[in-house]
């Protein structure tokens, strides 16, 4: 999906969404665990420091009033597959005791504004076709479906129906990623540690 023009939602009374120190990996691990099950002790050095897109401001995680991590999402960026003007929103969890907040959605458009102002133009994100309660939220949210196989206009068909909801007018041309599988070297991370200014 690809967003649409839409602004940020504040995020409920009590929460705050911030970035983390590559140090806070754990917090990042502790969501996805809760998340999603299988992310444990090593996984944020393992998934996400050794990648080219990481950088520490581009990961967040989600804090309720008690100062507990809930949720996470994370503003990345893969050039080789999309080009460089489209920032990717990946990792979006929310713990299942906080769910049905709207807190998924909440970050994303937050970080839809992290990306614009890494000078993105457009903000992409992956979701499962059969989670049809994301693709509600992300379509009443102003992003629209990106096409990358033929076999994909069928399916969103059948998925604007079941919901109950049209989105606007997107391109039904297909837009599949750049014929090129794997990310550069060095990575971001490598660039700046030798002094380079990296967003």
């Amino acid at each position: 999906m690809t967003q649409g023009e839409q602004t940020a939602k504040a995020l409920p009374a009590g929460y705050t969404f911030r970035s983390i120190a590559r140090e806070e990996g754990y917090l990042w691990e502790k969501v996805m665990d809760a998340a999603f099950g299988d992310y444990q002790a090593g996984a944020f050095e393992h998934v996400m420091v050794d990648n080219y897109s990481y950088l520490p401001e581009r990961v967040h995680v989600l804090f309720d009033e008690a100062g507990t991590p809930c949720g996470t999402a994370t503003a990345w960026s893969q050039p080789w597959r999309w080009g460089e003007n489209e920032g990717f929103i990946i990792f979006v969890g929310v713990i299942p005791t906080h769910r049905g907040k709207g807190l998924g959605t909440s970050m994303v458009l937050q970080l839809c504004d992290v990306i614009a102002l890494r000078g993105q133009q457009t903000a992409l994100l992956d979701v499962d076709s059969s989670n049809l309660p994301a693709i509600k939220s992300y379509l009443n949210a102003g992003f629209r479906p990106r096409l990358t196989a033929a076999n994909e206009k069928q399916k969103w068909s059948e998925i604007v129906q079941h919901l109950h909801v049209e989105p606007a007018a997107y391109n039904t041309g297909l837009r599949p990623p750049m014929d090129n599988p794997h990310p550069p070297r060095p990575y971001l991370l490598d660039l700046r540690a030798q002094g380079h200014t990296v967003q």
